[in-house]
């Protein structure tokens, strides 16, 4: 064993690629904040090692694909489990790359000499959130269909190249055949050999540049800008000063970097053990009915869009998206002051909280919005077109002056002494009782104090589709559990016997 590794040795310098990946110091301080980054690593290779399983027994073609999944799920040896494993920490994925970047720009890494280590971070960003978009079809179940139809048509409503753009993600005018099999190609060669790529070129860096240390060691004294020719030389000396302390790579930082990655992988695997990966009927592109929900990653921008006039739709779905790109890419080489702690940046400071802020308020206002959309869209069952006529005739009528229908609440001045919760209506009652009950409600309750919508304020079309909509209704109940009706008729009313 002492040739061959002596032979080895020889010949790749095993001692130096030690020193350099693993005993090499480290600046002191360093939190377990700067673990972010292993974490990511750690779950991209959860990705690789479920996503090669999975591609051994997926098909991407419409005919097969959905198919697939289901055999995953149900006939693989821990097959739920791996797709669990693989949807999840794709998630993971973003939140941690997010979260990495969000620390970086706080301690002012970007700055003088990582530049370019920020620019392939930027890349990686925008690599994962490919991924995560090409990886939504493969399954063609109607969420990934409906979802990634609105997605290339929201690419499509760019001006001049709209169209191009969506011809060449779709591989056609169509979402098809050509669109799966072109998502699977990126999803599995381009974006992993992207991904890897930056990957490597980001750690060489690090490795060279050292891991940055914490911005008061950089503060002392230091010219005010680093774009000041006196700048490198003082940075050279103030970092070489940070690393007298003896903290090593190993076995310091490389503890806190298994520690936490051994969290992060034991919580995805609890979640796809117990939540799992989810998977709706199959795709059905007649089903234009089908209301599509875009992963949670995506919905700030989706609400953004329902925020913003028709018109002006065009110039959101493109200068959004644009402007995120160019204040990433050019914010190295436009914040050139020296000051590094976010305490002495209060203009960047604003910038960070005001946009997590309004990313958090977006995503809150898509996930209360229209909430048994939400419940049935996430079940698999979308409402059906006589349901969406009777949930305009429930908007239309005020119902909820008195009665409380989603997140809606009833008006102070409605009389709700009779008036039930309306949102797991469905759950007790069938659309049949519900459709007599609306048209005379004093049939059944000869006190009750809502007024009659039989005709002329309704028709009976309209009442039908007003109690089928709100049949739709389960609370928090799933579509899968069976309804506790407890509807009581009235008893005819009998005809006096003749004298």
């Amino acid at each position: 064993m002492g040739k061959i590794s002596r032979w080895i040795d020889d010949r790749i310098d095993l001692k130096t690629l030690r020193a350099q990946l693993i005993d090499r110091k480290v600046p002191w301080g360093l939190t377990w904040w700067h673990t972010l980054g292993s974490a990511t690593l750690a779950v991209f290779s959860v990705q690789v090692v479920t996503g090669v399983i999975l591609a051994m027994y997926y098909s991407p073609s419409p005919d097969h694909a959905y198919d697939s999944i289901r055999y995953i799920e149900h006939t693989v040896l821990s097959g739920s489990l791996l797709r669990g494993l693989h949807h999840w920490s794709a998630s993971a994925m973003v939140v941690l790359v997010l979260a990495h970047m969000i620390r970086v720009f706080s301690l002012g890494a970007y700055k003088y000499p990582r530049e370019m280590s920020w620019l392939f971070g930027v890349a990686l960003l925008f690599i994962v959130l490919g991924f995560s978009f090409t990886g939504y079809l493969l399954p063609w179940d109607q969420k990934a269909y409906w979802a990634t139809q609105v997605g290339t048509n929201i690419a499509g409503s760019a001006p001049l190249i709209g169209g191009v753009m969506v011809k060449l993600l779709r591989g056609g005018a169509q979402l098809g055949a050509g669109t799966l099999t072109r998502f699977f190609a990126l999803h599995v060669l381009l974006l992993p050999l992207l991904l890897i790529g930056f990957v490597l070129l980001h750690i060489s860096l690090i490795i060279r540049q050292g891991m940055a240390p914490r911005p008061m060691a950089l503060e002392i004294d230091a010219p005010a800008r680093t774009s000041d020719p006196e700048y490198p030389a003082y940075y050279h000396d103030r970092y070489a000063k940070a690393k007298v302390a003896d903290t090593r790579f190993w076995p310091d930082m490389i503890g806190k970097d298994v520690a936490v990655a051994t969290v992060v992988i034991l919580v995805l695997f609890l979640m796809a053990w117990f939540i799992g990966a989810g998977l709706e009927p199959p795709a059905d592109p007649s089903d234009t009915s089908y209301v599509p929900l875009p992963e949670w990653y995506f919905l700030p921008f989706f609400q953004l869009l329902k925020l913003v006039p028709g018109k002006y739709e065009s110039v959101v779905t493109v200068g959004v998206p644009l402007a995120l790109v160019l204040i990433l890419v050019l914010l190295p080489f436009l914040d050139r002051r020296s000051k590094r702690s976010l305490f002495h940046r209060p203009v960047a400071g604003v910038a960070l909280v005001g946009t997590l802020l309004g990313s958090g308020l977006l995503l809150w206002g898509a996930l209360r919005g229209d909430r048994e959309n939400v419940r049935l869209a996430s079940a698999g069952v979308p409402l059906t077109a006589l349901e969406r006529a009777g949930r305009a005739l429930v908007k239309s009528q005020n119902c909820s002056a008195c009665h409380v229908i989603g997140d809606q609440k009833p008006d102070s001045a409605g009389d709700v002494n009779d008036a039930p919760d309306l949102n797991d209506v469905g759950f007790r009652h069938t659309s049949g009782w519900l459709h007599s009950f609306i048209e005379l409600p004093t049939r059944f309750h000869p006190d009750s104090k809502m007024p009659s919508y039989g005709l002329p304020k309704l028709s009976h079309m309209e009442m039908e589709q007003v109690a089928r909509y709100l049949a739709t209704l389960r609370g928090t109940h799933a579509m899968s559990e069976p309804p506790q009706i407890v509807d009581t008729f009235p008893e005819p009313v009998k005809k006096p016997e003749p004298q």
